[in-house]
């Protein structure tokens, strides 16, 4: 087991399927799952400073990073079962979920097919239960018109996927302008997801629901939500609305883990020790 370094690993989740993962620390298991195309990487500092006290697991989903590539299973369900097998065969403990951005939804999968009492604590950062949603008060990834165009047109070619991510990269994910070494570092990133893999997620994602069990969750077991500035006048009040139980802490960009670590590591160091009281 990994301890004072981090060891990349492989774990088969179906025939011919390995799902990459980083692994560093012992104890109680952190699992942080990346949004749409990234892959474990991107929590880089959160496995630095959570290793000192804990397991800390980083995934590749399915199809990104340097997991396999599969025609096959790119959507949340199977994601959120690839998850259930990888943490049983790790044979992890008291494990709090991490998920970022479409990572949420790997996280609500997980907990609707393997119960919620199945983790010690759910923390989702930056992206709604509910992505696609026609109410205009309500907290989505984006106008329908807007959406439909990024799933018709936009994500269906290399090029198209390539300028939709840089837009969003230097727009929405990082409040600071990044120099080119750091814009290709995430770029690259980012393109190790083929455009159709995020084609198939994407699509799967903006039509996903999981509000009922992201509610459930919030009554029954510790949650925590972040949420960037740039709309949170619109989420945080209607994902107060939705799910009162859940603390949520705004702050930085959809990026913000990545950007903004020490904040982000300080409420997150905040949640765990909650965890013991």
């Amino acid at each position: 087991m990994a301890k004072d370094r981090t060891e990349s690993k492989y774990f088969t989740v179906d025939t011919d399927i390995e799902l990459h993962y980083l692994d560093r620390g012992e104890g109680d298991a952190i699992v942080f799952i990346p949004g749409l195309s990234y892959s474990g990487e991107i929590f880089t500092h959160q496995i630095e400073h959570f290793s000192k006290t804990h397991r800390v697991i980083a995934v590749d989903p399915r199809g990104q990073g340097l997991s396999t590539k599969t025609v096959h299973g790119n959507d949340y369900v199977t994601h959120g079962t690839d998850l259930i097998k990888l943490t049983q065969g790790l044979g992890l403990k008291n494990i709090v979920l991490v998920g970022w951005s479409t990572g949420n939804l790997e996280v609500w999968s997980y907990l609707k097919q393997n119960g919620i009492d199945s983790v010690r604590g759910a923390v989702t950062i930056d992206m709604s239960p509910l992505p696609m949603n026609p109410d205009p008060t309500a907290w989505t990834e984006g106008t329908i018109p807007e959406l439909s165009e990024a799933a018709s047109t936009v994500l269906t070619n290399p090029q198209g996927a390539s300028a939709f991510w840089y837009e969003y990269l230097t727009q929405v994910m990082l409040q600071h302008t990044p120099e080119p070494d750091e814009l290709e570092y995430l770029l690259d990133m980012g393109r190790r997801t083929p455009y159709w893999i995020v084609h198939e997620l994407f699509c799967n994602a903006i039509f996903s629901n999981y509000l009922d069990i992201a509610k459930e969750a919030a009554r029954r077991i510790p949650t925590l939500m972040y949420i960037a500035e740039h709309w949170a006048d619109i989420a945080e009040s209607w994902y107060n609305k939705q799910c009162p139980e859940t603390p949520t802490y705004v702050m930085g960009g959809h990026l913000m883990a990545y950007e903004y670590p020490d904040e982000f590591n300080t409420r997150l160091d905040q949640f765990l020790d909650s965890l013991d009281k």
